[in-house]
């Protein structure tokens, strides 16, 4: 049996540094990432099926590129994203500007632990893409997520899982070395701050969201409300 390291908890926001700006990043990411981002708007309209003119929460929305794929494949929909880098903010913006989306896509700087500016039952769907790892308290997101989520409200919720089996860490090992411009590094750093599937169903069941349920495979766990 694989023993599972404890958490090496990771930085919140990713800001405009000396070796990269988040022009520079955003680029990194559309570049090596895009197609998953497709992916990943894909999967949202097939598994949670977002209803007509929904409003969309988007946690952690970085660059903005999974909800703005989101959002010009459903052009139904509107979408606020929060994001605690003010840097990220600003080339969300452009981003969804350049995309066609700008109208339809708004960024907000803040804390996904405490959305007191969001009055409750604000959203019809909640997503967010590979930043779980990044929260230092779960449990209060989910109650806030809870929150300011409509009654009828769904989720998606995706992030890497800490509990790799043996084979999927020399995966892991292997392909992150030829990952330009240290993004190996921190794909590995990303999956060492991860939640293993168990730890989130112990907090679901915690905060009594019996509606929600955790789907995993082997390298990614996914929140869901249908």
């Amino acid at each position: 049996m694989t023993k599972i390291k404890p958490r090496i908890t990771e930085g919140r926001a990713i800001e405009d540094s000396n070796s990269m700006t988040m022009e520079e990043y955003s680029e990194i990411m559309k570049k090596q990432l895009g197609k998953d981002y497709n992916r990943f708007a894909d999967n949202v309209i097939s598994q949670v099926m977002p209803t007509n003119n929904s409003l969309v929460l988007e946690i952690g929305s970085g660059p903005g590129w999974a909800g703005i794929n989101l959002v010009k494949k459903r052009p139904d929909l509107m979408l606020d994203g929060l994001e605690p880098s003010n840097d990220m903010i600003k080339v969300a913006t452009e981003n969804a500007k350049h995309e066609g989306v700008g109208d339809r896509c708004k960024y907000i700087n803040g804390f996904a632990e405490n959305m007191n500016e969001i009055k409750d039952a604000t959203y019809d769907l909640v997503i967010s893409r590979d930043s779980l790892h990044h929260f230092i308290d779960p449990e209060k997101v989910f109650l806030e997520v809870k929150r300011v989520l409509k009654p009828a409200g769904k989720i998606y919720i995706r992030d890497s899982r800490r509990d790799l089996n043996l084979f999927v860490k020399l995966i892991v090992n292997i392909f992150s070395r030829f990952i330009p411009n240290n993004m190996g590094k921190y794909w590995k750093s990303s999956i060492a701050a991860s939640y293993t599937p168990q730890e989130i169903e112990e907090i679901i069941n915690k905060i009594k969201c019996n509606d929600w349920r955790v789907n995993s495979n082997l390298m990614d766990l996914t929140i869901l409300k249908i």
